[in-house]
């Protein structure tokens, strides 16, 4: 592992992005930590699964990793997020946090674009590949470490939710920094967000471990479990809204937190318990589906058994993505209410 110093910086974007998942853009301070100076390989894996410390992987998918398929010094893929935290217990080490990881990944204060610096991904990273690539192909990028953008997406510790303050329950966890089958740049770019269910795997998805110092100053203290307690120095909230210490408000709004939520330390207004199962409706008859044959081509060459581009719009995403599905279709890209779609 390499040590990462601790430090300030802005997290996320300041102009709004698909469903505002990178916004608001805030400042926080990070303690400094160790980070991998690679991902977990699939044969550091199959070693914790000899020794009856991970579980072994039951997914084969054609670009799941494996040491008896040639690729031991790939990253490992193919694995949940249970069995992304076990192999870095077995190294005497844990996830990376989503924040921790966005710093290192821009370089802390240096803000960078991508971990090389602010040039665009070609030749920089495994992107734009039918599989994952052999760990540390390309050169280090900043603190010296490989694949940080691209090859495979990492699991973090995180829980999903919105900006600025951590999530203290969810059914979801960050990933982030891309993966080796990512055609478009934004797909690259560290602010990027992504999440998945903790029980599912992809051979989009791996793992770097990371590991804390007992000794490290924390910017805001310590929990009650002796951890580092997170903070939010600074916000650009959008909409003219003004940040209240705690959360983005109205002008004229002066209620600490919003009704339905409390204070709570760390976490920011926390949201009440509500008994019993909560369902949202999907709206899919929001959704219009409009021809975009400037993009069939694009389609032809990479989902060929669906040749004939879309665009889903309106509604949310969620809705969006329940129309394509029942069309038959797949996403090629996603944007601020809208799907590009590629459908039979």
């Amino acid at each position: 592992m390499n040590f990462i110093e601790g430090g300030k910086f802005w997290v996320g974007s300041e102009r709004e992005v698909y469903d505002r998942e990178e916004n608001p853009k805030f400042s926080t301070r990070v303690a400094s930590f160790c980070a991998g100076v690679h991902e977990v390989s699939a044969k550091e894996y199959e070693v914790c699964v000899r020794d009856g410390r991970c579980e072994p992987l039951t997914m084969t998918n054609k670009t799941c990793t494996r040491e008896s398929k040639g690729t031991g010094d790939h990253p490992i893929n193919c694995i949940t997020f249970v069995q992304a935290s076990q192999v870095c217990k077995a190294q005497g080490a844990r996830l990376l946090t989503e924040i921790e990881w966005e710093y290192l990944a821009r370089g802390g204060a240096q803000m960078l674009d991508y971990p090389w610096g602010n040039e665009p991904p070609d030749g920089h990273t495994c992107w734009k590949r039918p599989g994952s690539c052999v760990r540390g192909e390309f050169p280090p990028g900043v603190f010296g470490l490989h694949d940080v953008v691209g090859n495979v997406w990492e699991w973090t510790s995180s829980v999903w939710g919105r900006y600025p303050w951590p999530t203290k329950e969810g059914d979801k966890r960050v990933y982030r920094g891309g993966s080796w089958s990512r055609r478009f740049d934004k797909w690259m770019k560290p602010t990027l967000r992504n999440r998945q269910a903790e029980d599912e795997a992809g051979s989009h998805l791996g793992v770097r471990c990371a590991s804390s110092l007992p000794s490290a100053q924390c910017p805001y203290g310590r929990d009650e479990h002796g951890q580092c307690r997170f903070g939010v120095d600074e916000v650009l909230c959008l909409d003219k809204q003004k940040w209240n210490g705690l959360r983005c408000a109205e002008p004229g709004d002066s209620a600490r937190c919003a009704p339905g939520t409390h204070e709570e330390e760390g976490f920011g207004c926390v949201r009440e318990r509500v008994a019993g199962h909560v369902s949202q409706a999907l709206d899919t008859a929001a959704v219009k589906k409009l021809r975009s044959p400037e993009f069939d081509a694009d389609c032809a060459t990479n989902q060929p058994r669906r040749p004939h581009a879309y665009r889903l719009e309106g509604g949310e995403h969620l809705a969006r993505n329940a129309v394509g599905k029942s069309l038959g279709c797949k996403n090629r890209d996603v944007g601020v209410g809208f799907n590009s779609a590629c459908c039979p």
